[in-house]
């Protein structure tokens, strides 16, 4: 397996990344931008149809923020032969500030459509990015022959709705915090309802108590005090 030099992807991107842009070849890759769509992930508690993709206008910025996961779409369709692999990754600029690609690595042969990378912002900070922008990198290597097996399903041309339907309780810092947060509520609540139950139990049973002592306990005193003074 070989990669692809710069010059051999200023020769052969212009088919195969749409679109193409000679400017944005760096160091043997290819800079890819950010497209018009963003999802980040919602609290468990937020109902399906409140799960919306984001729409950016062309430079518009939107704010990751931290301890969120979130879907970054490329605004690039891009092509990988079958005779190739390619590889794919978040700009350092990106990293260094705490975004986390935690999708796969690469693309398989034969794949064709725009990129999808499932990101997580593992920084103090809310992260904001920008349509158009310059967040991924992506390079090129040759395989030996051309594969048996390549990617046969159509490619991605938007976020998929199925990616934000599914259940993100397990998606974000966030819920976890809200989830020890209700929790915390709940113990609470039950230390407060037993604390009434025992003051309620004890004023109870001194009320009961009274009339007993001075209907058993208090004659079996005075008796006893009696003896004592006869004595």
């Amino acid at each position: 397996m070989s990669f692809w030099s710069s010059q051999t992807l200023s020769s052969r991107l212009p088919s195969l990344i749409e679109p193409f842009n000679d400017d944005q070849i760096q160091s043997a890759s290819y800079e890819l931008c950010l497209g018009e769509e963003v999802y980040i992930s919602a609290l468990p508690d937020t109902p399906p149809k409140e799960r919306k993709k984001i729409t950016l206008s062309e430079k518009e910025t939107v704010p990751i923020p931290p301890g969120q996961f979130a879907f970054l779409i490329t605004s690039e369709k891009v092509k990988i032969p079958n005779n190739a692999l390619a590889f794919i990754s978040i700009k350092f600029k990106f990293k260094s500030k705490g975004l986390i690609n935690v999708s796969g690595l690469h693309v398989d042969p034969g794949y064709s459509g725009k990129l999808i990378f499932a990101v997580y912002n593992a920084g103090p900070l809310h992260l904001h990015i920008a349509r158009g922008e310059k967040v991924f990198s992506i390079w090129y290597a040759d395989l030996d022959k051309d594969d048996e097996k390549p990617r046969q399903k159509k490619g991605y041309d938007l976020i998929p709705t199925d990616l934000m339907n599914t259940p993100d309780s397990v998606a974000s810092l966030p819920s976890l915090v809200k989830r020890l947060d209700d929790l915390e509520k709940k113990v609470e609540n039950y230390s407060i309802k037993q604390t009434l139950v025992l003051t309620i139990t004890i004023g109870v049973l001194l009320a009961f108590a009274k009339p007993i002592v001075d209907i058993f306990i208090q004659p079996l005193l005075n008796m006893i005090k009696s003896s004592l003074v006869t004595y």
